[in-house]
């Protein structure tokens, strides 16, 4: 494996074409090749040890060397269906979350249902970004898939709503481990010129799994049991679990020996349980501070201040946690330090949680102001999955073809921005021409952005830090939104208390729903009346806020995407600019 130097903060590596001649088998004893020469310095050994695979990350070996034909085919629908399969879970609920509250009689519960899963995800990435460095890949992705699975079973089968909430839990550690294992997984068995095009395919498994997961669920809900949204992943397990096992190779990423050699204590403690405990604490309290203030209580309520001064005293420690800790940090600074490092996370959080908006209030739109029904509103959102996962296939394509990546994280940036400018101004009677075209920049603007800049991090990235890398980009990005969406929601709950007062928004905000909120104005004002249609717009100005909302997040995304280094990806081209590299860093000594 190729060492890493800094040079102005940035990591930089040695010429892999020098290397391809000395390279041993991909998966040979679990070490790479440079530790056969005996060309590596101790530190580099003990990562090598750590992360042995086809090459390591941010290199291209002999292609003959990665899995292919069958074996291949068979990871990458063994990766494509669990990546689809986690993100259906954020979404599958949403039409079925009325009757669970009937059958459990836990409408104060509602919140947690979604947000329990997600904060755990959120909170678990960054430790298994530590997880899949120290530890086989192979078993700690399969152990990962187990432990969503349990969840689902847990869910599917829970006599009480507590129950259910701590099965959203346990789904929310294996989604941990799931979404950003098959990121990892990928780049162990692909060819970095080729990664672009299946993380493509990634971006568009979990655009369609979050936009079917609603008709999913109402079908299920409604044709058999609400318990089916979490029992479907089973069969579905019981064929990605033996693909796992007999397809990818024992070796992918051996345990070092360090690690074997350690006491179960030392081992616990090199997954950092203290900064994993603050930081899922912060992101708790952080949520429901966004959620709480200025919608269901003021800013100044003693409730919302607390929750934020418990951010406030768990994120610093854990922040002073991560930087006493260096390179041994759950989120090391040489990492975050690097330009295209810092520049992909920024750009990931801020475009993500502008998607997060459309991903749960474009149905808020279609069911509140046409009166759709949660189906129907999840078809007319298909659109903005067909758009995102035809441009994320279309975008890794062009990737391998042309060798960079930068020019479609800067479109992205900008297809969004447009896309949600459009939603911003729309109206009850707005054509359907209109609602679709605003969907596909949205869902283009996605496609071909967010997956690249995922790509940007595993090609400037040495080996022994990708699985970390990898699992920040997946943490910011669930981060972002984990974030937008209480933003979203506060901010529907102000725009209407100021569009209809507090006691009529009150009413219309209150139980029911959306698909219920535009039957409750005509009960209250008569149907297409005078003040009907000024409460509708009322209510449609305060949906499209949230895209106002997404627009900002947009336009603040595109600096960061300038900040991407431009790498290529194909191989000569990469040999090319490190030779250039090296030669200025000669220069400058």
């Amino acid at each position: 494996m190729p060492r890493s130097t800094k040079s102005s903060g940035s990591y930089e590596l040695h010429d892999r074409s020098k290397e391809a001649s000395s390279v041993a088998l991909p998966y040979e004893n679990g070490v790479s090749s440079s530790e056969q020469v005996g060309t590596i310095d101790k530190a580099d050994k003990d990562a090598s040890e750590t992360e042995a695979g086809p090459g390591g990350w941010g290199e291209d070996l002999d292609e003959s060397q990665y899995p292919s034909g069958l074996q291949f085919a068979l990871i990458i629908f063994s990766l494509f269906i669990s990546v689809f399969i986690v993100a259906v879970s954020q979404t599958v609920l949403a039409t079925a979350i009325p009757t669970i509250t009937s059958a459990f009689n836990s409408f104060d519960d509602i919140a947690w249902y979604s947000t329990g899963e997600q904060i755990t995800a959120v909170a678990m990435q960054l430790p298994f970004g530590r997880a899949y460095t120290l530890a086989n890949n192979k078993w700690t992705f399969l152990v990962s898939v187990i432990i969503y699975l349990a969840g689902s079973a847990i869910c599917g089968f829970a006599p009480v709503s507590v129950v259910l909430i701590i099965g959203r839990v346990i789904q929310g550690v294996g989604m941990a481990g799931v979404f950003g294992g098959s990121f990892i997984v990928l780049a162990r068995v692909t060819p970095l010129r080729k990664r672009s095009l299946f993380a493509g395919l990634f971006g568009a498994a979990y655009a369609i799994a979050s936009v079917i997961g609603p008709i999913m669920g109402g079908a299920m809900t409604t044709g058999a049991s609400w318990r089916w949204c979490f029992w479907f992943n089973l069969p579905i397990g019981a064929v990605v679990i033996p693909t796992i096992i007999f397809c990818l190779p024992d070796s992918l990423g051996r345990t070092s020996a360090t690690l074997k050699d350690m006491t179960w204590k030392e081992i616990i403690m090199k997954f950092d349980p203290l900064g994993t405990g603050l930081l899922l604490t912060s992101l708790v309290c952080l949520m429901l501070a966004l959620q709480w203030g200025g919608g269901e209580y003021a800013w100044s309520d003693g409730r919302v201040i607390a929750v934020l001064v418990v951010f406030a005293v768990t994120i610093l420690p854990w922040m002073a946690l991560q930087y006493f800790q260096g390179d041994d940090a759950t989120v090391p600074l040489s990492i975050l330090k690097q330009r295209s490092i810092a520049g992909s996370n920024l750009y990931l959080l801020f475009l993500n949680g502008a998607f997060g908006v459309f991903i749960f209030f474009l149905p808020v739109w279609f069911q509140s102001i046409n009166g759709d029904s949660a189906q129907s509103s999840g078809f007319k959102q298909i659109a903005l999955c067909i758009s995102t996962a035809i441009a994320s296939i279309v975008a890794g394509g062009m990737v391998v073809a042309l060798g960079f990546y930068n020019p479609f994280i800067i479109v992205g940036s900008m297809l969004v921005t447009a896309g949600s400018a459009l939603y911003m101004v729309i109206k009850p009677d707005a054509t359907l021409g209109m609602v679709i075209g605003a969907q596909i920049l949205v869902g283009a603007g996605v496609g071909v952005g967010a997956e690249q800049a995922n790509v940007a991090v595993q090609t400037v990235l040495p080996s022994e830090k990708i699985a970390k890398g990898t699992s920040l980009t997946l943490f910011t990005r669930l981060l972002g939104v984990a974030l937008s969406v209480p933003v979203a929601q506060s901010v529907i709950q102000q725009e209407l208390v100021k569009a209809l007062g507090p006691s009529l928004a009150g009413v219309v905000y209150g139980d029911g729903g959306a698909p219920d909120l535009r039957m409750k104005l005509q009960t209250m004002f008569g149907d297409n009346t005078p003040a009907f249609q000024s409460a509708l717009n009322g209510v449609n100005y305060a949906i499209t806020r949230t895209f106002m909302l997404a627009m900002i997040l947009a336009a603040i995304s595109f600096p960061f995407g300038l900040l991407v280094e431009w790498k290529s990806v194909k191989k000569e081209k990469r040999a090319e600019e490190d030779q250039k590299e090296r030669g200025g860093n000669q220069k400058a000594n």
